[in-house]
């Protein structure tokens, strides 16, 4: 984190250590049609799938279009407000998808729609323009990679459950619907996050496995324990309970301090009164 400036307290001889944040400016980006365009690519694949499902199961559409609406709504938010690179990647991953999805659901006219919309928000996010806004350096004060893979993680696990080719029951729902949950606790720092993104996620996938068809309960499992193995790193933890609270500035001892600084303040290496 660059340091910005060093001054002191009316109140205190410590010196107070001003950081910010690197990377685009920190003004919000507004790319509006490009992060619109993924939505709407979202919103007709949707009225596809509920119309002409396919091999899809009704629990299996359902979970789809939660998984769908739940990361197109939260990578847009980023890309508009501060212009994330997880954003823009989670966008292009979901319009994945519903190229996927258009293969094995009967050909339509809704089909032919959602064709065009994703393969206009495709050229779109992958412009030029769209690369001028995408952050080029991490946020000193946004949360670490790891935070955002098993928030993102959690928050798809409908989408990979609704994707899976076999029959969904009422189980898989359950097991779905852990996912979300999990995040929003994390996202939130709400107290009993961590262990629901470090134990939760994992002990329900393997409560459940034996409830779930067998496709269901693999994916199921195996989608919890990576997103377990990375919740146990240590920017994980720091991003659920940072070292430092936020804030403009924290106390550091004067003799810490540029020599201009203390003179401009009126104090010595000591904090004494010149």
């Amino acid at each position: 984190m660059p340091i910005s400036g060093l001054w002191p307290t009316k109140t205190s001889p410590t010196v107070q250590l001003r950081l910010e944040g690197t990377g685009c400016d920190n003004r919000a980006v507004k790319p509006t049609l490009i992060a619109a365009t993924p939505m709407l690519a979202v919103l007709i694949w949707l009225g596809a799938i509920m119309l002409e499902p396919g091999p899809y199961h009704p629990n299996s559409v359902l979970l789809v279009g939660l998984g769908w609406l739940l990361l197109s709504t939260v990578a847009t938010v980023g890309l508009v407000l501060v212009g994330g690179r997880w954003a823009l990647r989670t966008l292009i991953v979901v319009l994945g998808t519903t190229l996927w999805v258009g293969t094995v659901i009967p050909l339509s006219s809704w089909n032919m729609a959602g064709l065009g919309a994703t393969a206009l928000g495709l050229i779109l996010l992958l412009s030029p323009r769209q690369h001028r806004l995408i952050r080029k350096l991490p946020s000193a004060s946004g949360p670490p990679a790891r935070s955002v893979i098993v928030t993102l993680g959690a928050l798809g696990l409908p989408l990979a459950l609704g994707l899976v080719p076999a029959d969904a029951n009422a189980w898989v729902i359950v097991m779905a619907a852990c996912g979300p949950l999990t995040a929003l606790l994390y996202s939130r720092t709400i107290p009993g996050g961590l262990a629901a993104i470090r134990f939760g996620l994992i002990a329900a996938s393997l409560a459940l496995a034996a409830l779930m068809p067998l496709p269901h309960a693999i994916a199921a499992v195996v989608l919890s324990a990576a997103i377990t193995a990375i919740a146990w790193s240590s920017d994980v933890a720091v991003a659920f309970r940072p070292l430092i609270e936020k804030g403009t500035s924290y106390a550091i001892p004067p003799e810490l301090a540029p020599k201009e600084i203390l003179d401009r303040a009126g104090i010595d290496e000591k904090g004494q009164a010149l």
